[in-house]
């Protein structure tokens, strides 16, 4: 059984598109297909029902998918055992990151990483959607804010406090809020649907429903929007670091704590036989992160040796 074509028939399964698969394998959605017939023909077993619109795996190829994914595992383990890769990291990495730490903090940082080892290759994809390890195929997706259920590992890169920010001209032209009931008279931006912003004062919590002319699933935008003067934004400290020390964008409610244990994450499905350019890569994350809380700039951070990493299987939306 040829293993080119088990890694087909593994990526047809998470993408569930012949074309998508031949794209990122180089092959025509024809010659995928063939391959994939050849599959079937040599287990005499059907492993996707396929209509012009739709493929989807069936109860067999299931079964045989489990068995697949282990041994695809264990070929790319041996091979990261002989060769020269654990100490000197090679191939290719998938990474995801949303838009405002990707295009702030993510993209310098591997664009440090990759002159440090030049022998590794990553794509990185920004998006505010969450995003399957598996099924989307990536390695590493990097998450901010506070994490629910999940079997996947996360890894802490940073701690991710949470603020409340306006312009200077917002806040001269409708006021500082002074208490949090105070924001339900603002123009506040709201991400997605996050229209319950939650603080806490002196032990005790509250809650306020926000409204705005504004709201996007893009937090860069209401970063952007916020420096203009178009409302209050809640985000992340971390994507609003050079704002907050150059004036643009000032800290409303002080006295009060954003509500939530955030944080930045890295995402990965297992600690498991973790390979080289994996493990180098979250080390070096670790790192750069720390140095970018710390110098609050855009600039690069001073990369200083790893630290020992702290891996933990928790709760992910």
């Amino acid at each position: 059984m040829d293993i080119q074509d088990m890694r087909i028939f593994a990526r047809v399964a998470a993408v569930q598109n012949l074309s998508a698969v031949g794209t990122e394998l180089g092959l025509t959605p024809g010659t995928i297909s063939k391959r994939i017939q050849a599959l079937e023909e040599e287990l005499s077993a059907r492993l996707f029902d396929r209509t012009t619109r739709s493929i989807r795996i069936t109860e067999e190829g299931a079964t045989f998918l489990a068995h697949v994914e282990r041994i695809l595992a264990e070929i790319e383990a041996a091979r990261a055992s002989v060769d020269d890769r654990v100490s000197n990291p090679k191939g290719t990495l998938r990474v995801a990151a949303p838009s405002g730490l990707g295009s702030r903090f993510v993209a310098p940082a591997l664009c440090s990483f990759l002159s440090t080892y030049p022998e590794i290759e990553v794509q990185l994809d920004v998006m505010d959607r969450p995003v399957n390890l598996q099924e989307d195929g990536y390695d590493l997706a990097l998450r901010t804010g506070s994490l629910s259920d999940s079997s996947v590992i996360a890894k802490r890169l940073a701690t991710d406090r949470q603020v409340v920010a306006a312009s200077p001209a917002y806040l001269a032209r409708k006021g500082n809020p002074a208490r949090v009931d105070d924001l339900a008279n603002h123009s506040c931006l709201v991400l997605g649907d996050r229209s319950m912003w939650s603080f806490s004062k002196g032990g005790a919590e509250s809650t306020v429903r926000v409204t705005g002319s504004l709201k996007s699933n893009n937090s860069e935008l209401l970063c952007r929007a916020a420096v203009e003067g178009r409302g209050i934004v809640r985000v992340s400290e971390m994507e609003i670091l050079p704002e907050l020390k150059s004036g643009q964008l000032m800290p409303v409610l002080t006295d009060y704590e954003v509500a939530g244990n955030a944080a930045i994450w890295a995402l990965y499905p297992s600690a498991k036989h973790m390979l080289p350019r994996m493990r180098v890569l979250l080390d070096f994350l670790t790192e750069w992160f720390k140095d970018a809380r710390m110098s609050g700039a855009k600039g690069t951070p001073q990369r200083r040796a790893a630290a020992p990493r702290q891996d933990a299987r928790v709760p992910v939306n």
